[in-house]
């Protein structure tokens, strides 16, 4: 319980750095060439274990001009203060139900998709994140995915001075209309408010 108040305390001492000198923003158009996401939708199932799991479909595709690494890392937000890392804490039985569950034996965990993505749509390369609801009273939830774009650029500490680099990071938002588990299999519709301009970001 600290580490996590002192984790939240300093991200907030960042966040409001950053807007007191103006927080840097992605190039409006991409400085280098990166990864397309074509994002599936987010849902939420409970599993043979009576648990209940956020799940996340997407397929990844190369139009860089040549073959490309791709080492995602996607994480859950919760405005409950959870902070949920793509396949952390969830059994391997459980990734393999929702993966049969979905029918697409292509998809790939988090760890499994990490390596070359050749180009073209033909080799475009299908994904599957899952994160443990432990708390199903969520109202709202953003999920953040690195790794698509090289872009970066570092801002000062602001308790320790040091650099900080960020990279541009797709924002996903969603709201939760209601109670999440009696949603069946719809999908968390996206948050109403959520802006296109505000979908890429650095953090």
């Amino acid at each position: 319980m600290r580490v996590c108040f002192q984790f939240v305390t300093i991200a907030l001492a960042l966040l409001l750095t950053a807007t007191a000198l103006g927080y840097p923003k992605p190039a409006p158009v991409p400085i280098r060439p990166e990864l397309t996401m074509r994002p599936g939708p987010l849902r939420m199932l409970q599993a043979a274990d009576g648990q209940w799991y956020w799940y996340f479909t997407y397929d990844v595709v190369n139009r860089t001009g040549r073959d490309t690494m791709w080492a995602p890392s996607l994480v859950l937000f919760t405005d409950r203060g959870e902070i949920l890392s793509a396949d952390q804490d969830v059994p391997r039985m459980v990734i393999n139900e929702i993966r049969e569950y979905v029918g697409d034996p292509l998809l790939e965990t988090r760890t499994e998709i990490v390596g070359t993505v050749r180009q073209g749509e033909g080799h475009a390369r299908s994904g599957l994140a899952v994160w443990p609801a432990k708390r199903t009273d969520v109202n709202a939830l953003r999920l953040f995915i690195r790794g698509l774009s090289p872009e970066k650029t570092v801002i000062d500490h602001p308790v320790t001075g040091d650099d900080v680099t960020l990279r541009k990071t797709l924002q996903l938002m969603y709201l939760v209309p209601g109670d999440a588990t009696a949603r069946g299999d719809a999908p968390i519709p996206e948050h109403p408010e959520a802006n296109s301009e505000d979908r890429w970001i650095f953090r």
